[in-house]
């Protein structure tokens, strides 16, 4: 039976005229005349919409060798394994979704890391310029801007979070993509890999030019304020790289998730959420170090190597956890 013929016969088994299921799919009553007669054939976003208005799926439709008993005996199936379907409108609603977000996501990321550069910067101006700041008014006003960038950042995360909620079973749910939906993520996501591996090159050579400040600056014997102002620098370009890495592996994953690629397991997720808190942790640690060594001991050259010398120890820390929560 070709498709033709089964778009009639399901739309008078649900006693519907052509009139009417041409205001169901948003198209003309002589484009569903044309589809009856075989003059003309639906796109694939009309067949996908069709297969949810009559309760059928996109292979009967598409597929003549699939008869009425067969397309029963897929429904009967269908019923008895209850897992969700994602249509090709809700995958392009989802990646689109996904790109809208990212530069929020983006934003955040970066807010967290460059929130303390006014704190050090601040503090290391009132140290190290005669007359410009009290050191204790000028570490108030670099602590208010460092829990104002954290706010913001949560609340922008927070914000991302709630939207993309509704399409969360992507990462840990079973389910399967109806016609066509591969094979259009195939081809978004091999666009997307032209453009994915110039940023990720840019985002690795951001991270290791970052410390080229402050090293030049040890060479040099520079004074305490310039070492300040290189950490800044650091984490400056720090934030950039995270920004372009945030933003590669977000488009990345949305793609991942609808091809089944990549998904992480019950125990990933589970390290994945201890490294997320771990880092918190660290990172707060790290920067009270450093403000106890500049503020605390005027030890700015010593509190200078805190930065690199912790993101070298982070990625240790890290891949200590990795090995116990893999066992």
């Amino acid at each position: 039976m070709i498709l033709a013929d089964k778009i009639i016969n399901e739309r008078k088994k649900n006693g519907w005229s052509q009139e009417e299921l041409a205001q169901m799919l948003s198209v003309s009553r002589q484009s569903v005349s044309k589809w009856e007669g075989a003059q003309a054939a639906p796109d694939l976003n009309k067949i996908i919409k069709m297969a949810e208005i009559f309760g059928v799926s996109t292979d009967y439709l598409l597929k003549d060798e699939i008869e009425e008993s067969d397309r029963k005996e897929e429904a009967s199936s269908d019923e008895t394994v209850n897992i969700r379907k994602v249509s090709l409108e809700e995958a392009s609603n989802y990646i689109n979704l996904i790109k809208k977000n990212t530069p929020s996501a983006v934003i955040a990321t970066m807010l967290f890391t460059v929130s303390p550069v006014v704190l050090i910067e601040l503090s290391g101006m009132a140290s190290y310029i005669e007359g410009f700041l009290p050191v204790n008014i000028a570490a108030l006003i670099g602590l208010v801007v460092l829990f104002i960038c954290l706010a913001l950042g949560v609340i922008i995360w927070i914000g991302v979070e709630a939207k993309e909620k509704e399409y969360k079973f992507l990462d840990f749910d079973e389910f399967e993509t109806l016609y066509g939906v591969d094979g259009v993520v195939k081809e978004k996501k091999k666009s997307f890999e032209n453009r994915k591996l110039p940023m990720f090159i840019t985002a690795i050579l951001l991270f290791i030019l970052s410390p080229v400040g402050i090293i030049t600056a040890g060479l040099l014997e520079a004074n305490g304020f310039v070492i300040v102002s290189m950490i800044c620098f650091l984490l400056l370009m720090v934030a950039a790289g995270v920004g372009l890495m945030i933003y590669t592996a977000r488009i990345s994953k949305s793609y991942n998730n609808l091809l089944k690629e990549e998904r992480l397991t019950p125990a990933e997720r589970k390290a994945r959420k201890i490294k997320s808190k771990l880092g918190g942790a660290y990172w707060c640690l790290i920067v009270a170090v450093f403000l106890v060594l500049g503020l605390g001991f005027d030890l700015w050259q010593t509190a200078g190597i805190i930065f690199p010398v912790a993101g070298v120890l982070y990625a240790a820390v890290i891949g200590i956890v990795k090995i116990f929560t893999e066992k």
